[in-house]
């Protein structure tokens, strides 16, 4: 293998085939004579969320110790749920390590974190410099394997929110990337609030463990408002539970008649063609219109999102909304 040249620049290849998933690989600026890997090798986090073995070993007469470090990065660009081209990037996570061994090789398994993106290994002895990068991807688990995992943890309460968020895809299988949503969703739990940790985007066990953590948290404040009036159902805690996974309350206290009792929240009317958008029809701009009226004043700023709500445009994101489309109130 020829040596890395001084001053020899990055090159890249471009994909020319329209509407290509990859259009530009850029060739890593690696360094000195490597056993193994290759350079751009690419390797899967399997479908249990386990990261692969990777060999790298350096090819050197220079005697040990050796300093070791590698980075692991990924650029998060939004994807949706369909098998396409990816949009705008939202974020870039990225790891690192190093250590210092008399071993020329290393097993990159050792990490010890289920993270993928792009895996670049740096090696220094002496007045020598090694440097080679591979790709980090991952393979789709199963629904079934989902749903067995939500048993075992005996939280299948969230099967019917990860049918709802991701069809129980965690992967665009086309790049082997996570799913991302335009608002900063991740993996087959869609985890958005608190944005979730490197590991937990990549591994998808991580990425239902903590969505089960966050849906213990949201039901125990449903529980906490709900104990504050009167009685309530099973059935009247999981809907409040599942309207607060996706942001607000669905019941509220009405003393009319005494001495009162929980209801929904009527001030919120459904766009029933959509999974959790809706009005708030106190609202002046509201006030008086139908469901098919309002949809055709707000459908086409849907796709802005946030920055489609507009005093011309109060459409809102709604927990009452989700829990209705999920639980087909």
């Amino acid at each position: 293998m020829p040596k890395h040249k001084k001053g020899h620049k990055a090159a890249g290849t471009t994909n020319k085939t329209d509407k290509s998933l990859v259009k530009v690989v850029v060739k890593p600026d690696d360094a000195g004579e490597w056993v193994k890997p290759n350079t751009l090798d690419k390797f899967y986090i399997d479908d249990e969320a386990n990261f692969p073995t990777i060999e790298f070993e350096i090819k050197t007469d220079a005697p040990g110790p050796y300093k070791w470090s590698w980075a692991m990065s990924w650029d998060a660009h939004v994807s949706g749920l369909r098998e396409h081209a990816r949009g705008k990037k939202l974020a870039t996570f990225s790891d690192k390590g190093d250590f210092t061994q008399n071993e020329k090789k290393w097993n990159a398994k050792t990490i010890n974190k289920v993270i993928g993106g792009r895996l670049t290994v740096t090696v220094e002895v002496g007045a020598e410099k090694f440097r080679r990068t591979v790709l980090i991807s991952a393979q789709q688990p199963s629904p079934e394997k989902i749903k067995a995992y939500l048993i075992a943890k005996n939280e299948t309460a969230l099967e019917k929110l990860l049918a709802q968020e991701s069809k129980f895809k965690h992967l665009i299988v086309l790049d082997g990337e996570p799913v991302v949503a335009g608002d900063s969703g991740y993996g087959a739990a869609q985890l958005t609030k608190p944005k979730p940790k490197y590991s937990q985007i990549w591994s998808w066990k991580e990425n239902v463990d903590a969505a089960i953590v966050l849906i213990a948290q949201k039901k125990a404040a449903a529980k906490k408002m709900l104990d504050g009036h009167g009685s309530y159902t099973q059935d009247m805690l999981d809907t409040e539970t599942i309207s607060r996974w996706n942001g607000g309350n669905y019941y509220v206290w009405n003393v009319t008649p005494a001495p009162g009792k929980w209801e929904r929240d009527n001030n919120i009317l459904c766009d029933t063609k959509t999974g959790n958008m809706g009005w708030d029809m106190s609202v002046e701009a509201n006030k008086g219109k139908t469901e098919d009226e309002l949809h055709e004043r707000d459908k086409d700023v849907y796709k802005k999102m946030k920055k489609g709500q507009t005093a011309e445009h109060p459409w809102k994101y709604t927990g009452v909304c989700y829990a209705d489309h999920v639980l087909g109130n």
